[in-house]
């Protein structure tokens, strides 16, 4: 099984693409975070406990999710490299065709078209996707 969009399919989705483009560089990044946290059930990669932080987070009024997106958004930061292991899982989980090095191509030529690739496809396949900024279309 492929990809059901193509990697520059953003006309595919228009809220997907507006919610990628809308704020450049941040909005796409948390996009890719966010695509993780959906995929991990909400709870951060690489098995990372949230426990003891999710507790001192609570107390500043943040959910167990958040918490979590805070996790992947240092691991973004600190390990570029996420990105392809993000896309890995996706296609581990949706049993996508494809390999390694066709994500780290995806990510270092179109990091924002691999995101919102991961979104479209999230999205297709029942999974929520929830934009970290959100824009409804009526």
């Amino acid at each position: 099984m492929s990809w059901s969009t193509g990697l520059f399919s953003c006309w595919d989705d228009f809220e997907t693409m507006m919610n990628g483009t809308v704020l450049c560089g941040a909005t796409v990044c948390l996009m890719s975070v966010n695509n993780s946290v959906d995929m991990n059930g909400g709870r951060p990669s690489c098995n990372i406990p949230t426990r003891r932080l999710w507790r001192v987070s609570r107390d500043c009024g943040c959910s167990e999710r958040d918490t979590a997106m805070l996790i992947n958004s240092l691991l973004c930061a600190m390990f570029p490299c996420m990105g392809m292991y993000w896309r890995k899982q996706i296609r581990d989980a949706f049993s996508i065709q494809g390999s390694m090095s066709g994500d780290c191509f995806a990510c270092a030529c179109c990091f924002p078209c691999a995101a919102m690739q991961e979104a479209r496809e999230i999205k297709k396949r029942g999974g929520s996707v929830n934009a970290p900024v959100q824009i409804q279309m009526s």
